[in-house]
């Protein structure tokens, strides 16, 4: 089986949001130490502490998938230290949830043993899970 690679959001726009979301903080960080403002410092990295936490929380999924023989490579991105290989026979499903203020809106994720993936809406989102799913079962079957 060839190892197969599936984007479920772009991790390099994803990669983006994270440096630059950093790299703000990092800034003002050090525009707070070069004028000995101690406060905004503390602030500040208080506020980098934050960051990564949230890129690192149970909230934010895996983006990309590489399904090869060898298990399941699940990526989250730069700035998250979640990054791993789960075992190929691990279990997996697609979950639907609903969302918005009214509960109007459908959105997927997939569950790969009990890490879960970024949420996309679209149809072609839930294609993508389904693609990731059906690579799975193919890796099972071959020896």
């Amino acid at each position: 089986m060839l190892v197969k690679t599936f984007a479920i959001k772009s991790l390099v726009v994803q990669d983006t949001i994270m440096v630059l979301s950093l790299g703000i903080v990092v800034f003002f960080l050090l525009r707070a130490l070069a004028k000995k403002n101690i406060k905004h410092g503390i602030v500040f990295v208080i506020w980098i502490l934050i960051i990564l936490w949230f890129f690192n929380s149970p909230f934010f999924g895996f983006s990309q998938v590489t399904v090869s023989p060898d298990g399941i490579q699940l990526k989250y991105g730069l700035l998250s230290f979640r990054d791993t290989v789960v075992p190929i026979d691990s279990r997996w499903e697609i979950e639907t949830s609903l969302t918005g203020l009214r509960k109007m809106k459908r959105v997927y994720t997939i569950r790969i043993g009990d890490r879960r993936s970024m949420r996309v809406r679209w149809k072609g989102g839930y294609d993508l899970l389904t693609k990731i799913g059906k690579a799975i079962e193919e890796a099972r079957q071959r020896p």
